[in-house]
């Protein structure tokens, strides 16, 4: 009975890590078409009307850094962070064709890898996180556009958290369960 409740709480905990996930893409699409279309016109007023516009060059540099942090979460979901498969070829030299015994090695290298970037991911939420309440503080406006500078540079915090639940969920959801729900 407790580890089918542990089943359940784990497709849930996926059907939510998926839902945030095709969120993030949706996002990372409306972003990109953004940035194109502010490129765009940054690139026609600079080289056809002769008018610089620094109002697009803000934009576009915020709206790609938004975009590169939440690629980074949607690579931290889909598993395709830099991947050195040295690693892998010595577990596959050690093992000498022992797939089980491969695969758990693997598995625990893998696994400790995320724990890793779930530490560095956890400090830099804290540390960037006092950071960001600073600029809250200091009410510090965007030049051009005149926004508060939160907006753009709350994407690391916000990114963060979601690495963070990816990394979280990749822990926790066992491989089976995450293959099912995709």
């Amino acid at each position: 009975m407790e580890t089918n409740n542990l089943c359940i709480a784990a497709k849930a905990l996926m059907r939510v890590n998926k839902f945030i996930f095709t969120i993030e893409k949706v996002l990372l699409a409306l972003i990109m078409y953004g940035l194109v279309a502010v490129l765009f016109i940054n690139v026609l007023f600079r080289f056809v009307l002769f008018i610089p516009s620094a109002w697009a060059d803000e934009l576009a540099r915020y709206t790609f850094t938004w975009l590169v942090l939440l690629g980074s979460s949607v690579a931290m979901y889909n598993w395709e962070h830099i991947d050195i498969n040295l690693i892998d070829t010595i577990i596959a030299k050690l093992t000498k064709g022992n797939e089980i015994l491969y695969e758990k090695i693997l598995g625990l290298f893998k696994k400790f890898a995320v724990i890793c970037t779930l530490v560095f991911l956890a400090y830099l939420f804290v540390v960037y996180g006092q950071y960001l309440q600073t600029i809250i503080k200091l009410g510090t406006k965007s030049m051009f556009l005149g926004f508060s500078l939160v907006v753009p540079m709350s994407a690391i915090y916000i990114c963060t958290a979601l690495m963070i639940f990816h990394g979280i969920c990749y822990l926790i959801i066992p491989e089976k369960i995450r293959e099912q729900e995709g």
